[in-house]
């Protein structure tokens, strides 16, 4: 397996239930490290160089995040204009990303009837801007790992162990594809 790292981008990684599954799991994973996005803040700034070298250290980089309102949630678009800068991800250059590999992988509340049809994948056109940012810093895109209909709140919506359950098969079907890298 490639030295891989995960970048956890869910805004209340203590309130999740399944992405703080999958980054609890991939924790144990040999060659994964995990850096939760929300615990990396200091007075709501990265450490852009301790950013810097954890992606330049990886061959592959695994996004893991909630599908917040059709897009990342807003701690990853920081991350990203905060971390991957000019001279850095690309420009002048900017081409320490080269080659890396991008991994997606993704939970959505909705259900995958919501997302794609037998007409039309929305995903394809909700995920554009991070698969152009992967081709902008010369990253190659692997293949999404999307997990659909994730939500649980306790009391109101959702089944605990159901929701448990698939964040275990999309763990290990996460770590059995990077073993495969």
């Amino acid at each position: 397996m490639k030295t891989t790292l995960m970048i956890m981008g869910h805004p209340h990684p203590e309130n999740s239930l399944s992405n703080k599954l999958i980054a609890e799991y991939m924790k144990n994973v040999d060659g994964v490290s995990v850096r939760t996005l929300k615990n990396c803040l200091k007075d709501g700034e990265f450490d852009v160089a301790a950013e810097q070298k954890a992606l330049i250290e990886a061959e592959v980089i695994v996004l893991q995040f909630p599908f917040y309102w059709f897009s990342t949630p807003s701690i990853i678009q920081k991350w990203f204009e905060d971390v991957l800068l000019y001279g850095f991800a690309y420009g002048t250059g900017g081409d320490r990303l080269k080659g890396k590999t991008l991994l997606i992988s993704m939970t959505t509340g909705g259900s995958k009837h919501e997302y794609v049809t037998p007409e039309h994948d929305h995903m394809e056109v909700l995920l554009q801007p991070v698969r152009a940012l992967c081709e902008f810093t010369q990253m190659r895109a692997a293949e999404d790992i999307i997990s659909y209909g994730m939500t649980y709140i306790p009391g109101v919506s959702g089944d605990k162990d159901e929701v448990e359950k698939q964040a275990l098969a999309h763990a290990i079907e996460l770590k059995e594809r990077l073993e495969l890298m």
